[in-house]
């Protein structure tokens, strides 16, 4: 009998292997086309829109012209507002500007921290009778503060300027922003034209016929191209300030999120993060603002926020994310109207590429993934930062390994080492192998590529 059992054993690893190999190429399969589709997964399967993913379709044209333009993403109390009502105070913005142009003098009824995904230009802003003016360059963190005029320059001769805003309305009507033009804008007059002629003429002590040639010759789009002599007089002035006392009380030089140290680095990635005690300006906001930089092929471990909203815009590569969430799905309403106390998970994943939006509520369990053919890189605001803790599930610091044995005895069902073999299997931290890259490690490990075969066809796979 055991020679038996000795003679047909290759036989059988072979034919675990061929079923592993075809059970393995179907499920890539089917995992690729179900990343390809926009939103997927709910507790039984069912197809579920994503509220908390956004495209190209999110955003509104707020300035166009052949030179640039920006865009604000809608609000989110109106891209969902049953999921993120509470953040409705908060936009998106998105400015883009070719080589050697100027952006025209612009105030916003709205604070704003903006961050320099690419490019070097320089902003100027007015404010408290003063003109501060700085260099701008990719990984900068600037504070403009709402109803301070200012304007800006893309000095690169082959670059485009490309600058990400998050914009904390005060108004009367929440997530509501307005630009108003000093100089003219996208369609439009500069607000001076839209007072009476008669009072602009006492106001500025100037004759009405030289107002009217002085406005006739506004340019009327919001973004135009400038001689490199003009960039050049206005970058030379970056770093300077006038008409009034240095340093100023509320706006203070860039920070370089970039050139701070990673707060977590390893072969698979790194992750950039900055908050008020890196860049003062940030702490009235309550908010903190991170990069990472994911290998291709890798994944962030699943993680998520105590109390803090991550609004996030993919600057580079692609790949996607898995949301845990409680609220979406309709299983979980007809359980909540027949009465019933167990709650249902919905799993939402999302494709993501260049552009794309995604907001991770607080407590939603959450991970990313990149594609393996290049970086995914990500920029984040989070907010509330203050008391905010990142909370990891998996990897070397998942937080669970930390229960008493006891505890893990009884929440796992299992004896503390098998919870500890589960909890503690993965050595990683923080940026791990992603699951085709997890997979093709496995492969490579004898004993443990057999055994996880031998599992995987006894599952069915």
């Amino acid at each position: 009998m055991k020679k038996i059992a000795v003679v047909f054993l290759p036989v059988l690893l072979l034919l675990a292997f061929s079923l592993l190999s075809t059970a393995e190429q179907k499920r890539e399969e089917e995992f690729r086309d179900r990343r390809l589709s926009r939103n997927s997964g709910g507790p039984a399967g069912e197809e579920t829109d994503n509220p908390y993913v956004f495209g190209e379709e999110s955003f509104e044209s707020r300035v166009r012209s052949e030179h640039g333009r920006v865009r604000v993403l809608k609000k989110f109390s109106s891209l969902s507002p049953h999921y993120l009502s509470r953040i409705e105070n908060y936009r998106l913005g998105l400015l883009e500007a070719d080589p050697l142009t100027f952006i025209m003098p612009t105030h916003l009824d709205a604070d704003s921290v903006f961050y320099v995904i690419e490019g070097e230009g320089a902003i100027s802003i007015l404010h408290e009778g003063s003109r501060e003016s700085h260099s701008l360059e990719r990984g900068d963190i600037i504070r403009v503060w709402s109803g301070s005029i200012f304007y800006l320059i893309n000095k690169s001769h082959d670059r485009k300027l490309r600058i990400v805003k998050l914009l904390q309305t005060g108004g009367t009507n929440p997530g509501d922003v307005e630009a108003f033009y000093s100089a003219g804008g996208e369609e439009a007059d500069s607000y001076y034209q839209s007072f009476s002629i008669e009072l602009l003429e006492a106001a500025l002590n100037t004759r009405r016929d030289k107002l009217q040639r002085f406005f006739a010759q506004h340019k009327k789009e919001g973004i135009i191209k400038a001689s490199e002599e003009k960039i050049r007089a206005i970058a030379q002035q970056s770093g300077k300030s006038e008409g009034g006392p240095w340093p100023f009380t509320k706006s203070k030089k860039p920070f370089n999120l970039l050139r701070k140290r990673p707060s977590h680095q390893n072969n698979r990635g790194h992750v950039h993060e900055a908050d008020s005690n890196d860049y003062e300006q940030l702490k009235d906001l309550n908010a903190r603002v991170a990069h990472a930089n994911i290998s291709g092929g890798s994944m962030v471990a699943a993680f998520f926020n105590t109390r803090a909203f991550r609004i996030a815009l993919v600057e580079q590569g692609s790949g996607y994310l898995e949301i845990i969430c409680p609220h979406v799905g309709r299983g979980e309403e007809k359980q909540r109207e027949r009465g019933q106390g167990s709650r249902k998970y919905t799993r939402l994943s999302s494709v993501l590429s260049e552009g794309s939006v995604y907001v991770i509520p607080p407590g939603h369990p959450a991970s990313i993934v990149a594609g393996r053919g290049k970086n995914l890189q990500i920029m984040c605001f989070e907010m509330p930062a203050e008391n905010n803790e990142l909370v990891f599930l998996a990897g070397k610091n998942n937080i669970l390994r930390e229960m008493e044995d006891a505890a893990k005895e009884l929440a796992f069902g299992v004896a503390a080492k098998a919870a500890d073999e589960v909890l503690g299997g993965q050595k990683g931290e923080v940026f791990l192998p992603g699951p085709e890259e997890w997979r093709e490690e496995i492969r490579g490990h004898g004993d443990m590529a057999l055994e996880y075969s031998v599992l995987e066809v006894s599952a069915g796979f």
